[in-house]
């Protein structure tokens, strides 16, 4: 958990019944891109939020960060915060919230990959 949050989520004080809810993943994960290998952890996280596929989260130590660019790519979650991305060969695969509301504390820095973009899946024992 990060030493400071942004505070309590806006999003969470007007939709109270909105839920997010963070578990470890349970197992190894990857992330790659052809034979380029993006990620691969034991430590991931799924982030399961009301209305949303879940999301698997990788912990920055476990991301291949040479093989991404950093993107000019901002969004803002008023349940997580202001996102930021990382593109590889000129589209945005992955994003990541380097500060984050209180509710969602344990993700932050963490890495996400759009699971249509690349290839999510349990690594290889």
């Amino acid at each position: 958990m990060p030493a400071a949050t942004l505070g309590p989520s806006p999003g969470a004080a007007k939709h109270p019944g909105h839920t997010i809810v963070i578990r470890r993943a349970g197992r190894s994960w990857t992330a790659s891109a052809g034979s380029r290998l993006l990620a691969r952890s034991d430590d991931a996280l799924i982030l399961e939020e009301a209305g949303y596929e879940p999301v698997l989260y990788f912990p920055p130590a476990d991301i291949s960060r040479e093989q991404l660019a950093t993107s000019a790519t901002r969004t803002r979650c008023p349940f997580k915060g202001e996102a930021r991305y990382y593109s590889l060969d000129g589209r945005d695969v992955a994003w990541y919230y380097p500060e984050v509301y209180d509710e969602v504390a344990d993700v932050a820095g963490y890495v996400a990959f759009y699971a249509d973009r690349v290839d999510l899946r349990p690594a290889a024992s």
